[in-house]
């Protein structure tokens, strides 16, 4: 893996994830089909007495080690986790395979122990919902058959067919890989045909098949629901700079991390910074207009120097409707949905908005720490399915 401007700060290889995302979404339909089986119930029935001896057994050969040292890990999901259980009195430890972390863990709940992948779902969870959840065009096509509102557009894998329905959508637009996390390879505020071409060559570097839609306006919010409720909602913006009439973007973007607050990094100006500002009509020595408001990147949260908000108490009880609609469309319990809307105090009714991912290992832990607003402990919410699931 090389550094990547479109991956942003965590760089995968472009290879190995075009290759997974391509042939997941080619074997979707093999997968829906074999996980409605009374087989596959069978099987997981049968196998999931046996993870356990067989990790056993791997540790006893030398190839696998139990490490309860997570207090400092750098997944900061596991970390809530790992926190919320220590309070409950459950034991959890990672499962690593010569000495690698490969996020499996082993935890021991009530005298009874678990192993589970990024999230601690119940055990009796056989839902085939987590092979497409990820995938943002099935998504898109199930939220919209329980009129649930999504952004316009469609899936290709094809220039000439997605220049055709680009003509047909609103601008701007979003060009983004069909599978993917963390806004990798995704461009926004696309208006002409030269910056589509471009941003299709992009997000064709992660995957076989891209998404095209209409871009919303507003802040993007990560809705978690677990057991089929809302528990937390938290905005993201982007950074931002606001035009003095004097300096210029450059030199604005110098006072921005001057000035930011605690907590939030330092925005760096990357190879993909004037395209950016291109497609907004700037580069980097234009003079800002005083009072205007401006975005630099595409990517949202502290960690690019913008903001994070908790807004749960604030969030208009119809979105809580929509989601907890959503997430009986997917069937899982434990779900991030990525919406965008302009105003989260007002009814979703009236306004423009809607669902542009579902994420099947949210980040339960960006509830934990918002830049504003009060924490949200959706750990606890996510150990309780343990304390309320049916045996």
């Amino acid at each position: 893996m090389s550094n990547c401007p479109y991956c942003g700060p965590k760089p995968i290889s472009h290879f190995s994830a075009w290759v997974e995302n391509s042939f997941s979404i080619f074997l979707n339909p093999l997968d829906n089909l074999v996980l409605g089986s009374p087989i596959h119930g069978l099987v997981s029935t049968i196998s999931r007495p046996l993870s356990l001896p067989f990790v056993k057994f791997l540790k006893i050969i030398g190839l696998v080690n139990f490490n309860p040292n997570l207090e400092n890990t750098d997944n900061p999901r596991i970390k809530v986790l790992f926190e919320e259980a220590k309070n409950r009195g459950i034991k959890m430890q990672s499962i690593d395979v010569l000495g690698k972390n490969i996020d499996y863990y082993l935890a021991k709940i009530k005298n009874q122990k678990i192993i589970f992948n990024g999230l601690p779902r119940p055990p009796k969870t056989s839902n085939p919902g987590l092979w497409w959840m990820d995938d943002k065009k099935i998504l898109k096509t199930k939220l919209a058959s329980a009129n649930i509102p999504t952004p316009k557009g469609e899936s290709f894998s094809k220039f000439t067919p997605l220049l055709a329905h680009f003509n047909q959508l609103s601008k701007p637009v979003v060009v983004k890989p069909r599978l993917g996390s963390r806004g990798r390879h995704t461009t926004t505020f696309i208006q002409t045909e030269s910056d589509l071409k471009k941003a299709y060559k992009i997000a064709k570097q992660l995957c076989h098949w891209v998404v095209l839609e209409e871009q919303l306006p507003g802040p993007i919010y990560r809705g978690t629901v677990i057991d089929g409720k809302l528990v937390g909602v938290l905005g993201g913006d982007p950074p931002k700079i606001t035009g003095d009439g004097k300096n210029t973007i450059e030199e604005l973007i110098v006072i921005k991390n001057q000035k930011k607050p605690a907590g939030v990094k330092d925005f760096k100006i990357s190879p993909t910074t004037p395209e950016f500002l291109a497609r907004l009509g700037y580069t980097l020595k234009s003079v800002l207009e005083k009072g205007k408001n401006l975005d630099l990147t595409e990517k949202i949260g502290v960690n690019y120097g913008g903001s994070s908000f908790e807004v749960t108490p604030q969030t208009h009880p119809s979105f809580k409707t929509h989601l907890e609609k959503a997430a009986q469309v997917v069937g899982d319990p434990v779900l991030g949905f990525d919406f965008i809307a302009e105003d989260i105090t007002q009814s979703p009714d009236q306004q423009k908005w809607g669902i542009i991912e579902c994420n099947s290992l949210p980040f339960i832990n960006l509830h934990h720490d918002p830049l504003i607003g009060e924490p949200v402990n959706t750990a606890a919410a996510v150990w309780d399915l343990w304390v309320n699931k049916k045996s």
